[in-house]
């Protein structure tokens, strides 16, 4: 029995320091669009987004949770991971403003954002802004 308890409690630390490290490997980004520009980041413009999109992309919220967004090609799209239930939406380009949008569905309705996506210094990762305010909003890569 002991045996037991000490291979769940090692399994357990296990998974809370992989995840420790897999937050570590999101970059900081800064807290909005125009900071961003005039620390010299890249806007990424829709052609390249669409070497992304539909795709994968791992994500870390501006409030910390990690999650897998899954950016079908019929418009679709779905959010698993942590701290927030696993959902379906929709996405589309905005070409009008350079960006992309999700809806998700909210309380009463599908909440629709766009983000305007700069490339991060590491030129792995990339930063979303809230096209409406200019706020950030998550850090992400291409997954798979």
């Amino acid at each position: 029995m002991l045996f037991f308890r000490s291979a769940i409690m090692i399994s357990l630390l296990m998974a809370a320091t992989t995840n420790a490290f897999a937050a570590e490997d999101f970059p900081k980004a800064p807290a909005n669009q125009k900071e961003a520009e005039a620390q010299g980041l890249q806007r990424v413009n829709l052609e390249d987004l669409k070497k992304f999109i539909p795709g994968i992309m791992k994500d870390k919220g501006a409030r910390g949770g990690i999650h897998t967004l899954t950016f079908k090609p019929d418009g679709s799209v779905n959010r698993t991971g942590e701290g927030a239930k696993d959902q379906s939406g929709k996405w589309h380009f905005d070409e009008k403003n350079n960006a992309y949008c999700v809806a998700f569905q909210g309380t009463r309705e599908y909440k629709e954002i766009c983000f305007a996506v700069f490339r991060a210094a590491d030129a792995v990762n990339f930063f979303d802004y809230d096209v409406e305010n200019g706020f950030y909003a998550r850090v992400w890569h291409p997954g798979e």
